[in-house]
Formats: C-alpha cells, sequence, structure tokens
C-alpha cells in the first residue's frame, strides 16, 4: 500500500534526510534539520513523504508564496525519488499531491525551479505538463 504524509517538525527529519541528501548532498543532518525548522517556521515550509509498505520513497518540500507576479501559489523546493524507486511514477505522485494542496487552497498555481543543468529533472517536469517559463539568476554574498 502506498500513502503520502505530511513529515511532522522536528521528529519526523531524521528518518527522510537520507532521501533529501540524495538532492541536497551537501547538507548533514545537523544543517538540514536548522535550514528546515528556520523555512517552516518563516514561512510554513512543509515536507510530505511517499511510503510503500511503510519504506520513505520520495520526499517533496513545498510552502505558499504570495507575490505580484504569481498570486497566491504553492511552491515546490524539494522533490526527490530515492536512485532506486526512480521512475516508478513516485515523484508524479508527489506533484499530484501538490496539485490537490494548491486546489483545496484555492491557490493560482504551483511553481518551481530546477537547474538548468539538471536535463532528466526539466523532461520529467515537461512530461507532467509543466512548462518552463522564467530563468532564475543567482549570486552568492561572501561571509567574510
Amino acid at each position: 500500500m502506498s500513502i503520502v504524509a505530511h513529515v511532522e517538525f522536528p521528529e519526523g527529519l531524521e528518518r527522510i534526510f537520507p532521501i533529501m541528501k540524495e538532492l541536497r548532498p551537501h547538507l548533514d543532518l545537523d544543517e538540514f534539520k536548522r535550514l528546515a525548522a528556520l523555512a517552516h517556521a518563516a514561512d510554513g515550509y512543509r515536507l510530505v513523504v511517499r511510503e510503500i509498505k511503510g519504506e520513505a520513497v520520495a520526499v517533496m518540500g513545498y510552502r505558499i508564496l504570495h507575490d505580484f507576479v504569481h498570486g497566491s501559489h504553492l511552491y515546490i523546493d524539494d522533490l526527490v525519488t530515492t536512485k532506486d524507486a526512480r521512475g516508478e511514477g513516485h515523484g508524479a505522485q508527489l506533484l499530484r499531491f501538490a496539485e490537490g494542496e494548491a486546489r483545496r487552497l484555492g491557490l493560482a498555481g504551483l511553481r518551481l525551479s530546477t537547474g538548468t543543468e539538471n536535463k532528466d529533472a526539466r523532461r520529467f517536469y515537461e512530461r507532467e505538463g509543466w512548462e518552463a517559463r522564467s530563468v532564475t539568476f543567482k549570486k552568492k554574498m561572501s561571509t567574510h
């Protein structure tokens, strides 16, 4: 049996960390917990997990944003399926969950970003009916 369930903060974070680490290899567990807690407190960041027979196989992190360009919308920050479970529809199931949440909350739409070099993710999102609509620019700030 498969389910999609919200991850409880902070107690459920450790369980899903190995999956998130596949997407965010630079994170260690403490930093993941710290950033997840900050994002959850700041703007309601939530995580959902897809489980098959009690085993976590995919994770999605999202939040509700409000801006002048997109209106009120669901923003997907993170979406990852374990390497061994890719291609089995788990990511698509999490996207359908996000669409259901957006509909339930009466939001204008959904949005996400992926790296331009991540061709597999881009093909996946296009196959799921998403369209590329913008380019994101990024600038790192020095820490000294």
